[in-house]
């Protein structure tokens, strides 16, 4: 049987555990939590709707910047969202990760705009740092940037032996190496 020069994994596949299966067999609630993940709209069914139902295709609820933060002030300082927010800022995530779903929510959801989504980026990370600073917590504002991945020095092992063990396929013999060209 001829060796299939596709298969970059080779050798590494073979060394790999085998999968077991769960000790806990799925519950129904499991299972019909797993079906509702396909419960969700089809490819292009957006673009059949009328345009204009959509919250944030409607004018936003707020088009003044300290209408906003105002807003924003208050849905933060109750009991339950400051208590999430403090233990996330307590957990070392950074502020400028939890500034990003709030803004999407809140234009999603037509408080602001896109426009008015940009101009509140600062503020908002000034009150999310400063609740994590009265609180005594060391706030991060941006994580540092390093690379995340996998560590590809074994893979690149296997790729480099399985380029050496494979040969090219060969082309059709044509004269001078030429496509030959159709005449009419």
């Amino acid at each position: 049987m001829a060796e299939n020069p596709f298969d970059i994994l080779g050798d590494m596949e073979a060394a790999m555990p085998p999968m077991q299966e769960p000790a806990i067999p799925p519950t129904e609630m499991d299972q019909n939590t797993n079906f509702k993940q396909f419960d969700t709209p089809i490819p292009g069914q957006s673009l059949t709707e009328t345009p204009g139902n959509a919250k944030y295709e409607q004018p936003p609820q707020y088009t003044e910047l300290t209408d906003f933060m105002d807003y924003m002030f208050k849905s933060m300082n109750r009991k339950n969202v400051r208590r999430d927010l403090l233990r996330m800022l307590d957990a070392g995530v950074p502020v400028k990760i939890l500034i990003e779903p709030i803004i999407m929510q809140a234009v999603s959801e037509g408080k602001i705009s896109m426009d008015l989504a940009v101009m509140s980026l600062q503020p908002l990370a000034t009150m999310i740092y400063g609740m994590g600073d009265a609180a005594g917590i060391n706030v991060v504002f941006q994580e540092d940037k390093q690379e995340i991945g996998l560590d590809a020095r074994p893979f690149e092992k296997a790729f480099k032996k399985k380029r050496e063990d494979t040969t090219p396929p060969k082309l059709p013999e044509t004269k001078n190496n030429l496509v030959a060209r159709r005449t009419m």
